[in-house]
């Protein structure tokens, strides 16, 4: 079975503190082939990754919730590294607004020659945009309510599809019959006269989900794509109610735990945490207990 691990780098919103790095998770997938991915890379993310044991080269693609400095001001450090490191494949940034992605992260004189491209995100609307897709996965994207252009984005696993052998045999097919290939391989065949499709011969298992917020207030786009995610990981600022003048349009506590109750999310991890709530166990005693939610300290990681 395929592993999928994902690693919370940073938790702090704006400012880092003593505890907190800035925003970046990395993703990592194990499946017909390898992906390491990191959605947002504030400043010091290199670092964090080098603690959690994360090799800077491993990384195939960064995918940009918005052009604010804590969620990408570690973007030019990791480019150099790389370049000291002699990377030789291209480096493929996502964002909203990818021209505001300076040529090579930005720096005058950056290190190596590899190759490092922009790809534009769909920043306005209501539609869900697939924006990269592989054999086994695809990652999808949503327009989101922020101060600038940004978006929140899904990984989703395909569904896993396996013959069942049992069912197969009430069709006629044997266990090494060729035929089974062909369905397998193009979704339907002819035996024995009857058109056979593969769902009538096989068990499928849904595939994976993992929806990051980015920052947002809580928002019907933002709800759309969380919609049935096996993992949220949520822009959680502020704690308390929110005040009628927003700060930047970001997502309080209250309003994220009403938000759930509808969107059958199986783990909620809160992230981007404001400073002014202090350390995380402080984080911690002032959110209390909630099922299904989690609090995320700097370098946690789970696997699903």
């Amino acid at each position: 079975m395929s592993e999928l691990k994902i690693t919370i780098l940073g938790t702090a919103a704006g400012v880092p503190t003593k505890e907190r790095a800035h925003t970046a998770i990395c993703l990592n997938y194990q499946g017909a082939s390898s992906f390491t991915c990191l959605f947002d890379c504030g400043e010091g993310t290199q670092r964090q990754m080098l603690i959690a044991g994360i090799g800077i080269n491993s990384l195939d693609r960064i995918f940009i919730t918005h052009w604010h400095g804590d969620h990408c001001l570690g973007i030019p450090g990791l480019i150099d590294t790389m370049g000291f490191e002699e990377r030789s494949q291209p480096l493929y940034i996502h964002a909203p607004e990818a021209r505001k992605m300076k040529s090579r992260g930005g720096l005058l004189y950056p290190m190596g020659k590899f190759e490092v491209s922009g790809k534009n995100v769909p920043f306005k609307g209501n539609k869900i945009s697939e924006i990269f897709s592989a054999p086994d996965f695809r990652v999808l994207s949503i327009p989101v309510k922020h101060s600038i252009p940004a978006v929140s984005y899904a990984f989703i696993e395909n569904d896993r599809v396996s013959i069942d052998i049992e069912k197969a045999a009430r069709f006629g097919f044997d266990e090494k019959d060729r035929m089974l290939g062909v369905i397998k391989r193009e979704g339907k065949c002819v035996i024995n006269g009857k058109r056979v499709t593969l769902d009538d011969v096989s068990n499928r298992t849904k595939g994976r989900k993992v929806v990051y917020s980015g920052d947002t207030e809580v928002c019907e786009n933002l709800m759309k794509i969380a919609q049935g995610a096996d993992l949220l990981i949520q822009d959680c600022t502020y704690l308390e109610a929110p005040v009628e003048k927003r700060h930047h349009c970001h997502a309080s506590l209250p309003e994220i735990v009403k938000m759930a109750e509808g969107l059958g999310v199986k783990k909620i991890v809160l992230t981007h945490f404001s400073r002014k709530y202090g350390d995380i166990e402080a984080v911690r005693r002032i959110v209390g207990f909630r099922d299904g939610f989690e609090i995320a300290a700097d370098l946690y990681s789970v696997t699903i």
